[in-house]
């Protein structure tokens, strides 16, 4: 057995202890209380730790092959060592979210304007909303935790774990979760894949199954079909954004109603402060508050800059906007109309 797998299959299991074990101290320490050391210091120093001791067992394991010894029951007992620790970090973040340890936002938090949350806090306010879909996922990782525990379900665990923690990663890196979020979730992933790899032959034998049937593409053209067809009815559709050059929020300023000059901010509920163009022609008019707009869809000439909107809701809002929009430089733009019988003229804004 070559000295890469030894080491390979130590160095997992040494990091997924450490990760674990530094889970376990950051709860019974720093939880209660004691926060004397920050976490950092104990997941830094495991893992040097660690990874010292892994290196040095690999280099004994090699010398006692030579000495006779079953490399390949070590192996087995190692993996099923890995198996624990992947299944024992797993177990205690599906038990964490079925007691609401996991997803939870506060609740003064809820209340703040959804685009201000940063990428994490907006991933657990999203998933933490449902209760019942946070059991599920927490249930899942209970139930291949304890799968990966028998050689026999073994694999059966590690391949319905893997579409979840690689699900994990990707929130990770791309809603800019902390660096040792994603470390810690890499490194799961590997393991997994490390175990799913050692029934390599068995996975190809099964998806890949030798044929004696010759080569050909008879079927290669209807599978692309079911693959390009929809992608050509998709193009079909068209841009969803149809006016990129004016989608955006805007602020209001400069508001004029029948040629009187209205202020902006203002406490009248009629008074315009911000307009928002956005796309499939989705056009809302703010009057100070958000629970006062008007919301519907507009039709814009690009060549004349007649603009023309009708609302959907409130079913109160009758009145049409039949106006002119007119760029006075990038950014800003005059807005000169009616709104219903009443006469408009403002400058919008782009924030």
């Amino acid at each position: 057995m070559g000295y890469a797998k030894r080491l390979a299959v130590c160095l997992l299991t040494g990091l997924t202890a450490a990760l674990t074990a530094q889970r376990v101290i950051y709860r019974i320490f720093w939880e209660f209380r004691n926060k004397y050391t920050p976490p950092p210091v104990y997941a830094i120093s495991g893992l040097v730790m660690v990874v010292l001791l892994v290196v040095i067992y690999s280099m004994v394991w090699r010398r006692n092959e030579k000495k006779g010894v079953d490399s390949q029951r070590i192996m087995v007992r190692w993996q099923g060592v890995l198996a624990g620790f992947i299944a024992f970090d797993l177990s205690m973040f599906g038990w964490q979210k079925l007691f609401h340890l996991q997803f939870f936002t506060p609740l003064g938090r809820l209340d703040e304007p959804f685009n201000s949350f940063p990428g994490e806090a907006l991933t657990w306010a999203y998933f933490g909303h449902s209760y019942p879909f946070t059991c599920v996922v927490g249930l899942f990782q209970i139930l291949g935790a304890f799968l990966l525990l028998f050689r026999r379900t073994r694999l059966f665990g590690a391949i319905l774990l893997f579409p979840v923690l690689l699900n994990i990663v990707l929130l990770n890196v791309f809603y800019d979760f902390p660096a040792g979020d994603l470390v810690h979730a890499l490194i799961l992933v590997i393991a997994l894949l490390y175990l799913i790899l050692q029934d390599y032959r068995r996975l190809a034998a099964f998806f890949f199954p030798p044929s004696g049937r010759s080569k050909g593409y008879s079927g290669a053209v209807p599978a692309a079909a079911v693959i390009v067809v929809p992608l050509l009815l998709v193009l079909s559709f068209g841009p969803r954004n149809q006016n990129p050059q004016l989608t955006g929020k805007y602020r209001v300023q400069d508001l004029s109603i029948n040629q009187v000059r209205a202020a902006v901010p203002s406490c009248g509920d009629s008074v315009l402060s911000t307009v928002y163009f956005d796309q499939e022609n989705e056009m809302v008019l703010e009057f100070n508050s958000m629970q006062r707009r008007w919301i519907g869809r507009y039709r814009l000439d690009r060549a004349t800059g007649d603009l023309v909107a009708s609302w959907r809701y409130p079913i109160s809002a009758k009145d049409t906007l039949m106006a002119r929009l007119d760029r006075v430089q990038p950014g800003e733009w005059r807005l000169t109309g009616l709104l219903g019988k009443d006469s408009l003229r403002a400058t919008l804004v782009k924030e």
